[in-house]
């Protein structure tokens, strides 16, 4: 009995060794699968500033809607859904209808739960929901250095439960662009320490200005344009009443495209004496890394401080912060030309 036992088993082994020659690849079709690149599907453009680093070496990621589509009058597409079933991990913000749509339809194409197949970033642990007039913001909550170093932690551990073979170089990336956020945190907070813009008062154009100002320390005391999609009238009254509460007003590329907002804004502008500073919280415009999106919108804010100085304070304004943001604007703009053709505010 036992002689037979050790006779099958052989046979056993000998097939399989055989199988093994005359098909190699079967041996390494489960290693060459988890080493394929990862491909990596973002409801909007500005989340591939925050997986692009991640991926670097490992994968690739693409963007569902097109950079100068303004992301809450999308209407999601048969194309864009099959598009997204084609990925090995979905990942959107959670704060509009058509990404709960994307996902439910993925996850059916798929056959799989949608917690296997995508990323939900508005249901992650300790993502920081600030609060504007006394409800919660949902908008753009993805700009805050603390939240991007949230999302990057479940983007990698997401990835290495798809992929664990990636493990050395995603685990390389993610140091990397946590060192890159630290360093800007700490840069933020020199500028809002050191030159008195920690507590100023701001009026952003939407909701999701509000994260790249708390970034720096301003204060936000109210949005000009509401859900609608349109300027508020008890947002000009306040405006109108108490301009010198305003140190500047910060526009998103998605308030400029809100109907005929711009030409409002910049009338605003003009009466209160309230510069504006022009910000990106959806689309980057060809900036691949989160860290360059936030240096340029740090730069752009702090131009428009510098335009709301009294003349006369100008002169005796520390040389060193001038160069400082002269260097931000100019290594960012550098960037943006290069996509000129795409800049439509």
């Amino acid at each position: 009995m036992l002689r037979r036992a050790t006779i099958s088993t052989t046979i056993m082994i000998t097939m399989i060794l055989l199988m093994l020659i005359i098909n190699p690849r079967s041996s390494t079709a489960f290693v060459e699968q988890n080493n394929e690149p990862v491909k990596v599907v973002v409801s909007i453009e500005m989340l591939k500033t925050i997986v692009s680093p991640l991926l670097r070496g490992i994968g690739e990621v693409y963007s569902i809607l097109p950079g100068e589509a303004e992301p809450h009058s999308f209407t999601l597409t048969p194309s864009a859904i099959n598009y997204a079933s084609n990925s090995d991990l979905l990942i959107v913000t959670g704060h509009m209808v058509w990404e709960e749509k994307l996902i439910e339809e993925v996850a059916r194409i798929k056959g799989a739960s949608a917690d296997s197949i995508s990323i939900n970033l508005l249901r992650l642990n300790n993502i920081k929901i600030l609060s504007l007039s006394g409800e919660k913001n949902y908008h753009g909550f993805w700009l805050l250095p603390e939240n991007a170093l949230t999302i990057a932690r479940e983007i990698r551990e997401k990835i290495l439960r798809i992929k664990p073979a990636l493990s050395p170089k995603i685990t390389e990336n993610y140091k990397e662009f946590e060192r890159k956020v630290h360093e800007l945190e700490g840069f933020l907070s020199f500028l809002s320490g050191k030159y008195g813009i920690c507590g100023r008062n701001a009026i952003i154009g939407f909701y999701a200005e509000q994260y790249v100002a708390e970034a720096i320390g301003l204060k936000v005391s109210l949005a000009l344009i509401g859900e609608e999609g349109v300027v508020r009238p008890e947002a000009l009254r306040k405006i109108h009443e108490k301009p010198s509460d305003c140190a500047c007003i910060i526009v998103s590329e998605v308030a400029v495209l809100m109907g005929d907002v711009r030409k409002t804004l910049e009338e605003i502008s003009e009466r209160s004496g309230c510069p504006i500073a022009y910000i990106l919280t959806v689309s980057s415009y060809g900036l691949n890394e989160y860290d360059a999106v936030m240096y340029y919108n740090v730069g752009q804010i702090c131009s428009a401080l510098l335009a709301r100085r009294p003349q006369a304070s100008v002169t005796g304004l520390n040389i060193y912060l001038i160069v400082i943001i002269a260097l931000l604007i100019a290594v960012a703009l550098e960037a943006l030309f290069l996509f000129r053709g795409r800049l439509t505010f």
